[in-house]
């Protein structure tokens, strides 16, 4: 008989020895399954696989590296406007967290919009808001002076302005992207207080381009690879590793096969995560490449 793999032999999380198989597929218990089971079966702290940020996840690949040495370089040199752009669910949200969470509170305000789906005047008022301070007044006039006013109270007590809109190619007016920029002609001493991280997907180059006032002030653009084919086995590790599992609940054909239908983060944790589950439901102690493909197929 084989040895038992890591994950057969630790304590379930009631200590009471190993937790029962789970019910055979398409059996009535199997309609029952849920994910407390899913992660009964595979001795996981958590889901290993979601689909929505956590920094707790987040995987350092040389291409994220990258981003956040250059992300981070660019804000702590008071540079104006950073554009980051990223495929469909290359990581973008989570990097720009992973950049907020290492810059200090003493030196820093910080802001980050996730849906900017709203005017420009509540976009900036949202902005002020976690800065510190809500600016009352919806007048366009008496919010950008608002604005401006902070950036100098800011800059008095030595902290300097960071605002990252994320998801930024879903900004529907163009004017929006206007009044942006003219809260960057505010300066102090020669240097601006506030630098703008513009984050989101390839498109979102052609409409910061469309705006030539703003296209010059770009300091840097950086867009963030694919995972390099031998990253995304330590990727899945990673992830793994996170949620109190091992990768060697996948059969290294079966990560092969994930490495080879797709290099995208998110494409991966959608993959893998339906592949646990079906593996699971066949009462498998590791997730065969046949899982990996059916889990694939199921996306197609």
């Amino acid at each position: 008989p084989r040895p038992p793999l890591p994950h057969e032999s630790r304590p379930s999380a009631s200590g009471g020895g190993q937790d029962p198989g789970p019910p055979a597929r398409g059996t009535s218990g199997g309609a029952q399954w849920n994910s407390d089971m899913y992660t009964a079966y595979w001795k996981l702290t958590r889901l290993p696989f979601e689909s929505a940020p956590d920094s707790k996840f987040f995987f350092e690949s040389n291409g994220h590296r990258e981003g956040i040495a250059r992300l981070l370089f660019s804000i702590q040199n008071r540079k104006a406007v950073v554009v980051l752009t990223g495929d469909y669910g290359s990581g973008k949200s989570v990097l720009c967290q992973t950049v907020l969470e290492r810059l200090s509170p003493d030196s820093f305000k910080t802001a980050l919009i996730s849906n900017p789906r709203m005017e420009a005047v509540d976009l900036i008022r949202e902005l002020a808001l976690q800065f510190g301070e809500e600016i009352p007044s919806t007048s366009r006039y008496d919010v950008l002076h608002a604005f401006n006013s902070l950036l100098d109270r800011c800059h008095a007590a030595g902290k300097h302005g960071v605002a990252i809109i994320d998801e930024a190619q879903d900004i529907a007016n163009p004017s929006v992207l206007e009044d942006l920029r003219l809260l960057l002609n505010h300066q102090i001493d020669g240097v601006c207080p506030l630098t703008l991280v513009f984050a989101g997907q390839t498109e979102l180059n052609g409409m910061i381009r469309a705006i030539p006032q703003l296209y010059q002030r770009v300091n840097l653009k950086f867009h963030i690879p694919s995972l390099a084919t031998g990253e995304v086995r330590e990727y899945m590790k990673h992830r793994l590793e996170t949620a109190g599992g091992a990768i060697d609940l996948f059969d290294p054909q079966a990560v092969v096969e994930v490495g080879r239908l797709s290099q995208c983060p998110r494409e991966i944790n959608a993959i893998c995560d339906v592949a646990l589950l079906i593996a699971a439901l066949n009462g498998r102690p590791r997730v065969s490449p046949e899982d990996v493909m059916e889990s694939a197929q199921e996306r197609a």
